[in-house]
């Protein structure tokens, strides 16, 4: 079973986005802990199913408004590969140099620090990854389902 290579917009090594809780169950098995919440924070809005595998360090999330097919995934992993870097724990500065070349959007860093934590988050918004950095390195990785200009997801 490969879950160690981040693949924006298709997945992680063998779980892909667009697939069913039945299939990711046949991969990695069942989750640690799993909740459901209300995504959009609106009375009658969509559902998320959240599942956390806490010996492999990710979460996977499935929506309601996409028939509960997997549309995100989390990793804290050390041992999750892009491009064939192990990119947690890397420098802000470092992770730009690795995204420079990928063709994606201009990031957008928002500086989520208080006095207790020293926080900031880079996200590519077309390319729906959020990186989420502590003393100015990486700690989780956070990735999605591509969009289509019609609001459609383009599943791998």
């Amino acid at each position: 079973m490969n879950i160690q290579e981040i693949k924006i917009g298709e997945g992680l090594g063998d779980i892909k986005f667009g697939m069913s809780k039945e299939d990711l169950i046949k991969i990695v098995g069942d989750p640690t802990e799993s909740d459901i919440y209300n995504a959009s924070g609106e009375e009658d809005g969509y559902l998320t199913e959240s599942w956390h595998y806490d010996d492999h360090e990710f979460s996977v999330s499935f929506d309601q408004e996409d028939n509960w097919r997997l549309t995100t995934i989390s990793t804290s992993s050390p041992e999750c590969k892009f491009k064939d870097v192990l990119p947690v724990g890397k420098s802000i500065d470092h992770i730009m140099a690795l995204l420079a070349d990928q063709n994606m959007d201009e990031p957008e860093l928002e500086d989520l620090s208080d006095e207790n934590i020293n926080q900031k988050l880079l996200s590519f918004l077309s390319s729906s990854l959020n990186l989420w950095f502590e003393d100015d390195n990486l700690t989780e990785i956070q990735w999605g389902v591509l969009w289509s200009d019609e609001d459609t997801p383009k599943w791998p």
